[in-house]
């Protein structure tokens, strides 16, 4: 693949284009069309503007990812999260004293565009995995109940609330005597429908759409606006202007700090969503392409009024499923949501705000992965509290104060599981004369030898542990320890910490009359030890390729037969020293 081609993918699609695609990209297109139209004028409301808006938003987003995206069925646009992110971000530089709502949400898409362009010039891909799964879970839950809170007044017809969700819901609570049942009945109604047909149905069916044209339609044949139900109102039409927004210096600069919260979240759900459906197609998704195309996606909506964009699942898996074939269905939808802004939005005049608001708690609802989080009780207990925490985090103190939290408690459930690897003490496969994990495996031991794995890089935080476990292995062992080999097969980088500290147990061990020998050690590992003096220190027959290398010259275990399984894996004698996590054995994986 061409450089021009590796950054601009659309001029390695689309010369190539078969006619035959056009057909399912055009039905595809379609379904997308008909998903998009409530929900981009739903999510426009959420990000405090006006409904049109969204509208502006889908074909500058659609067509930007198109030209730079590497996915075939990705479809970017207006998403509840950042819809929610961005009236979160500009809410807090408006009560700094910013004038104009519409255009700050407008600039603060260019600002995440140019952070997401940056990173993909920097090749920057690799912080999709910036929060951990767990902690996005619990995240994007917490996100799901702010947004369906601050939903409910739309359906229940009383004053709008505002701040985090335990504020919200108390004043909700306060506000329930106020409740209009005509608007209860409208926004009670459009929930059943939606989630029943929805469920019935899926993407076969724009069940969405169905609901707003027949809300429309009601709404007019009983004056629904007379009788106390807020409506839309005149949405006015016509192409959106191309124009960057006339925000002060001083503004712009205040919406960096949200834009690069709203490109951690935003770049790890677009992700995630990017790879689900690739997999169903074997396709591989650049990530610092899909950094070009969300900044892409980002400008173009910001630079026709719109807000901030990313990927969305639901319609990503309408799209696929649908026959999608290429981003040809995606430049289709835009040209059709381009259609609607000019042609078809005084239709939505009598569109009952309810229904609106039941539309973005149905989207949403996904969202709310409870199955998903309790998973983690039997996985592991660690992502449990990173998830519950960062979900409590959004609660308690708002999305972009629970992005914080969340970002933290990444950052600790990290440091935690480097500061406490894995060290298991290895013996000796006697049928295919390995070393392995001496609690998961029925092996043998050499009477005076410790062979002891470390987990994980070796650097200041976990040194520590790494001496303190040795020194309980030399305590416990039921005979005198003559010689120690630590094997840093896992060992990935070693800081200058983490090599004082080798220097340190080296001379520990052998000032109790210990042999220490290091195996397996790989480049950059050994490069960090010579320059700290170690391996002068040690001696290079002490440093050794494999585990039994080292235990032969250790102890002077003899050369034993290998099984013919070792020939059957295809494995050298100097490389049969298998990790664990390479090895099968009776079914099992060894960790």
């Amino acid at each position: 693949m061409s450089v021009w081609h590796r950054w601009v993918p659309i001029t390695a699609w689309l010369p190539s284009y078969e006619r035959r695609w056009l057909r399912p990209d055009a039905l595809a297109a379609l379904t997308v069309w008909a998903l998009l139209v409530p929900e981009a004028m739903a999510y426009a409301e959420m990000a405090g503007v006006p409904p049109e808006a969204g509208l502006f938003t889908a074909p500058g987003a659609m067509l930007g990812y198109a030209i730079f995206g590497s996915s075939r069925q990705l479809v970017v646009g207006p998403s509840s999260i950042a819809a929610i992110l961005s009236a979160a971000t500009v809410g807090g530089v408006v009560a700094d004293g910013g004038a104009d709502f519409a255009a700050l949400t407008a600039a603060l898409a260019l600002v995440v565009g140019g952070l997401y362009l940056l990173m993909g010039v920097a090749r920057l891909g690799f912080v999709s995995t910036f929060l951990s799964g767990p902690v996005l879970k619990g995240f994007t839950f917490g996100m799901a109940l702010v947004i369906i809170v601050g939903q409910l007044p739309k359906l229940l017809g009383v004053a709008s609330v505002e701040g985090t969700f335990l504020r919200q819901s108390i004043d909700l609570l306060a506000e329930l005597h106020a409740t209009d049942p005509t608007t209860l009945a409208v926004g009670a109604g459009s929930l059943a429908v939606l989630f029943g047909a929805g469920h019935r149905f899926g993407h076969r069916v724009p069940v969405a759409l169905i609901v707003v044209g027949v809300s429309i339609a009601l709404s007019t044949l009983l004056d629904f606006e007379a009788r106390g139900v807020h409506i839309v109102g005149e949405i006015p039409a016509g192409l959106p202007s191309i124009a960057i927004p006339r925000v002060p210096l001083d503004q712009w600069l205040q919406l960096v700090g949200g834009a690069a919260g709203i490109v951690v979240v935003g770049f790890g759900s677009s992700m995630a969503a990017a790879r689900t459906i690739a997999a169903r197609h074997d396709d591989r998704i650049e990530p610092d392409a899909e950094l070009l195309g969300l900044g892409a996606a980002n400008v173009g909506a910001g630079v026709l009024g719109g807000f901030t964009s990313d990927a969305s699942l639901s319609r990503s898996a309408a799209n696929d499923q649908a026959g999608a074939k290429s981003q040809m269905a995606t430049l289709l939808c835009a040209v059709l949501a381009l259609a609607t802004v000019v042609a078809f939005t005084p239709l939505f005049h009598d569109l009952p705000e309810a229904v609106l608001g039941a539309i973005v708690i149905q989207a949403v609802w996904r969202l709310l992965d409870v199955a998903g989080i309790a998973r983690y009780w039997s996985t592991d207990r660690n992502d449990l509290l990173g998830s519950l925490g960062a979900l409590i985090g959004v609660c308690a103190f708002g999305l972009l104060p629970g992005l914080i939290v969340a970002v933290a408690i990444s950052f600790v459930l990290l440091v935690l599981r480097t500061s406490r690897p894995s060290m298991p003490e290895l013996g000796r496969l006697q049928e295919l004369g390995v070393y392995v994990s001496k609690a998961r495996w029925r092996t043998t031991s050499t009477p005076g030898l410790i062979v002891v794995r470390f987990d994980a890089p070796l650097f200041f935080a976990n040194v520590g542990a790494l001496r303190a476990r040795i020194d309980d292995l030399i305590a416990t062992a039921p005979e005198p320890t003559r010689a120690l080999i630590l094997d840093c097969e896992v060992m990935a980088y070693i800081d200058t910490d983490g090599a004082d500290g080798l220097a340190r147990i080296a001379s520990d061990l052998a000032g109790r009359r210990i042999e220490f020998f290091l195996s397996r050690l790989n480049h950059e590992g050994r490069s960090t030890l010579d320059r700290c003096g170690l391996l002068a220190q040690l001696g290079s027959d002490h440093v050794l390729p494999t585990v039994r290398a080292a235990a032969r010259a250790a102890v002077g275990i003899a050369d034993e037969p290998v099984d013919r399984r070792i020939e059957e894996l295809a494995i050298d004698e100097d490389d049969a020293d298998i990790h664990p996590k390479r090895m099968k054995h009776d079914g099992r994986s060894e960790g």
